[in-house]
């Protein structure tokens, strides 16, 4: 590791303490590190005076620079790697925790099946820094949701539907026991069917919600959904992470939106579905890039295992029908 690279982890994680636990280093060797750089440039990087830390103005220009440096040395390096006719490369993926979680695992081992002398990096990352990581190349390729078309290019892998996750004790079920689905239904695709009713969302106006915070795209859709239902909902908690609000319906701590595929996937107990009826409630899943950026033969190549994957993986495979 260079002082390069540990300035660059902290403007990262905005933090001295969290960048020296990623770089497995003391805060106050990193601190020591960070402030010999700074006095051998003869600037000040980090404005320490704000919570969380943040750029001075020379600082932008530093990191700006070294971000222009990295930029090169990847496509160097992918250039490179694409003359070893995909023997040796490196890939850097990211996603949402849940797509971390349940859906690169099942990409990065098929991809790595095939193309063994081939890196793959996962980043872990909170959603608001993930396209800004793509911008900035420090990853090649981000599977998520909703690319802006002006800065990425984007390609689908598959759709998931939203539902409405309710504790079974809440005593709203008992009202609408020809609406409610359970597990085994979503597993089998039974609120993809046509004749599959949609409740009325305004019936549970009363109740407790679990909400992600602003910036997330499903806290997008869950305030539109409502809004289209005539109510704003009643917040018990806001929450950084889909699956952390799932989780929390299922111990019965209020009303969530999830998806089939997150239901499909970490399979909670004691929750009934509700399907719902709205343009909103269905999205599209993505795995995208940077625009006119180089693209190694590994990225279009693990860009093809991923489309593949999402094609025979029984957690999308009711869904890519819609692709076709």
């Amino acid at each position: 590791m260079t002082e390069q690279d540990y300035i660059y982890e902290v403007y990262k994680e905005r933090s001295f303490s969290a960048a020296a636990q990623n770089l497995y280093v003391s805060q106050p060797a990193l601190s020591t590190s960070v402030k010999k750089a700074e006095k051998a440039l003869g600037i000040t990087i980090f404005d320490r005076s704000t919570s969380p830390i943040s750029l001075t103005e020379a600082g932008k220009v530093y990191i700006a620079a070294l971000e222009s440096i990295r930029q090169i040395e990847r496509q160097t390096r992918d250039k490179l790697a694409d003359m070893s006719e995909l023997r040796t490369g490196r890939v850097v993926v990211s996603g949402e925790n849940f797509v971390s979680s349940f859906i690169l695992p099942s990409i990065i081992m098929r991809f790595s099946e095939k193309y063994s002398g081939i890196e793959v990096e996962l980043v872990e990352s909170n959603s608001p820094d993930l396209r800004q990581l793509l911008l900035t190349e420090a990853i090649d390729l981000l599977v998520a949701h909703n690319f802006d078309p002006d800065l990425y290019t984007a390609q689908p892998l598959g759709d998931e539907s939203l539902l409405l996750a309710v504790p079974e004790a809440l005593p709203i079920n008992r009202r609408l026991a020809g609406y409610a689905l359970g597990n085994e239904d979503i597993l089998a695709g039974r609120h993809l069917e046509p004749d599959c009713p949609a409740v009325d969302l305004s019936l549970f106006r009363e109740e407790l919600f679990l909400v992600l915070k602003k910036g997330n795209d499903m806290q997008r859709r869950a305030a539109a959904l409502c809004e289209e239902a005539g109510f704003t909902p009643r917040v018990r908690i806001r929450l950084d992470q889909l699956i952390t609000s799932y989780n929390l319906a299922c111990a019965g701590m209020g009303v969530a939106f999830v998806t089939d595929t997150i239901v499909t996937a970490a399979r909670g107990r004691n929750c009934l579905y509700y399907r719902l009826d709205s343009p909103h409630a269905t999205r599209r899943m993505y795995i995208g890039y940077k625009h006119n950026r180089y693209i190694s033969r590994a990225c279009v190549a693990f860009i093809e295992t991923a489309k593949e994957t999402y094609a025979e993986n029984d957690l999308f495979r009711t869904h890519h029908a819609a692709l076709s």
